[in-house]
């Protein structure tokens, strides 16, 4: 008896959906914003008193140089209202959401020198930030090796199981420029790498909660 083997149906295209995971937001702060904020980093970091009256390294994971706390009188010259609009942009950007209110919880300056990192965190809040006032030359220039200086987000699900490939992306890494300014959500974790070139490596970070 033989068999007739009947032509199948043809093969279909697979489809790939990416309906999870963190988004992160890039945008520009303005230039004004930029001299703001280093022209008062500049102040407190020459001045003992104000060191000590604005110093946030207590509160703060990072291995670093200085961290101080942004007042709300230098936030409220234009730098809040900048962080907010980024922020309204990113939920319609990301989820086509009208926020409704939203509370700039705390902000605060980084200066990183040679040797100075940022192990692996989380931050406060619903969504948090990052942007950048000063980066040294040679990071600019490319003259670090591997990560050096520069800043990772990362998920770790890929290690629950461990894959081989791995099956889910779990870290994203971004070459700082002054006048970036990242959006994230605060769960994201993150860290910042320590480079070995002469200069300041100079950001600030906010945290803030937001009803959507």
């Amino acid at each position: 008896m033989r068999v007739r083997i009947l032509p199948g149906a043809p093969e279909k295209t697979m489809k790939i959906y990416k309906p999870f995971g963190p988004t992160i937001g890039k945008t520009k702060l303005s230039s004004r914003t930029v001299i703001n904020l280093n022209k008062f980093s500049d102040q407190v970091s020459k001045n003992k008193s104000l060191s000590k009256k604005y110093d946030y390294d207590h509160r703060l994971i990072g291995s670093m140089k200085q961290q101080f706390k942004i007042p709300n009188k230098i936030l409220k010259s234009g730098i809040e209202k900048q962080i907010i609009n980024s922020i309204k942009d990113y939920y319609k950007q990301t989820l086509n959401i009208k926020v409704k209110k939203i509370k700039i919880e705390r902000a605060w300056i980084v200066s990183q020198y040679a040797g100075d990192f940022n192990p692996p965190h989380l931050h406060r809040g619903n969504i948090s930030g990052v942007g950048y006032l000063k980066i040294p030359s040679s990071i600019r220039l490319n003259k670090e090796k591997d990560l050096a200086g520069l800043i990772s987000f990362f998920d770790g699900r890929v290690s629950m199981p461990r894959n081989s490939p791995p099956l889910v992306k779990h870290r994203e890494t971004f070459k700082p420029k002054v006048g970036d300014l990242y959006i994230f959500p605060s769960f994201l974790m993150h860290d910042v790498h320590p480079f070995r070139g002469d200069g300041e490596r100079r950001c600030f970070s906010f945290n803030a909660f937001v009803d959507a």
